[in-house]
């Protein structure tokens, strides 16, 4: 590379102490050296934020903090490190994930020759915490894709969050949708992708996802969530982008045919109309009304 653009590490952490240690200390071991490190702290209760001011004091001008007094939610803490982001790029990060040592220089060293490239993703290597044992690739289970943003609509979040590198002049001036409480990543993708450029695939591992008790798609709760921020998803598209009609058919489509037997037709339906604050949305209830007869035909 000719230059070295700056690039802002977000990291998301909410009490994550234990491991958010070794999350800065891999971003701190890259190859690439113009990083700008911003972590938001959704009001850790742990000692996160004792353990960010350490750092802050140690790496002067080298970390950006966003520590909340309260917690606020996945959304909102997101914004928090979004706003703050002043590089080129911004390479996204959960406090328990590590980056391999050359992520962020292959990253960047595609998406400067590459300048129609809006989402650079990669492989990661999903490991048990307690074992640091590899379960599995994460192309494994979800199969790599690239092209445009009905790429995206189409197949939803295959890339991981923790994998992903966002052109920053691409991304969503708004940040991540506050109508999205949990799962807003989906939508922040798509935005991203809808005034052009591409989502390209690095077949690498260049980075390590953890699994644990405490991730958000363990929890109950935020797993309800995620499935009603996705349905909702649905509905901000159709709402906003309705050129991609049949990309977001397509996607419906798989929807209802994997949730078939975990959530009642009527349930569904019922969702629908609950997320329908307004009535243009009304077309894309409709729409899975359309969509689930199809697929039972």
């Amino acid at each position: 590379m000719t230059s070295f653009p700056k690039v802002s590490v977000a990291i998301i952490t909410y009490n994550q102490k234990d491991f958010l240690q070794e999350c800065i200390e891999s971003v701190l071991a890259q190859t690439y050296s113009n990083i700008e490190i911003i972590v938001a702290d959704d009001g850790s209760t742990d000692g996160t934020q004792e353990l960010l001011s350490d750092y802050d004091a140690r790496y002067p001008g080298k970390f950006v903090l966003r520590l909340s007094e309260k917690n606020q939610g996945i959304t909102p803490n997101s914004n928090a490190a979004h706003f703050a982001c002043t590089g080129k790029y911004i390479a996204w990060m959960g406090g328990d994930d590590l980056m391999l040592p050359e992520k962020i220089e292959r990253q960047v060293q595609f998406m400067e020759d590459n300048p129609e490239c809006t989402i650079c993703y990669h492989d990661l290597d999903v490991f048990e915490s307690h074992t640091d044992r590899t379960l599995y690739k994460f192309s494994d289970k979800h199969k790599p894709r690239e092209g445009d943003v009905r790429v995206s609509i189409k197949y939803g979040v295959f890339n991981g969050a923790c994998a992903s590198m966002v052109r920053t002049s691409k991304a969503p001036t708004n940040g991540f949708d506050a109508r999205l409480p949990v799962a807003s990543d989906w939508f922040y993708w798509i935005e991203s992708l809808v005034d052009g450029g591409t989502i390209n695939y690095l077949a690498e591992v260049l980075g390590r996802y953890r699994r644990h008790d405490s991730n958000v798609t363990n929890r109950r709760q935020s797993v309800g969530q995620n499935q009603l921020d996705h349905l909702h998803t649905l509905n901000l598209v159709l709402a906003n982008y309705p050129q991609y009609l049949s990309a977001l058919l397509f996607k419906e489509g798989s929807n209802w045919w994997s949730s078939r037997h975990r959530l009642p037709y009527f349930k569904m339906v019922v969702v629908s109309f609950k997320l329908s604050a307004r009535p243009k949305y009304l077309l894309a209830i409709s729409v899975y009304i359309i969509t689930l007869g199809l697929i039972k035909l």
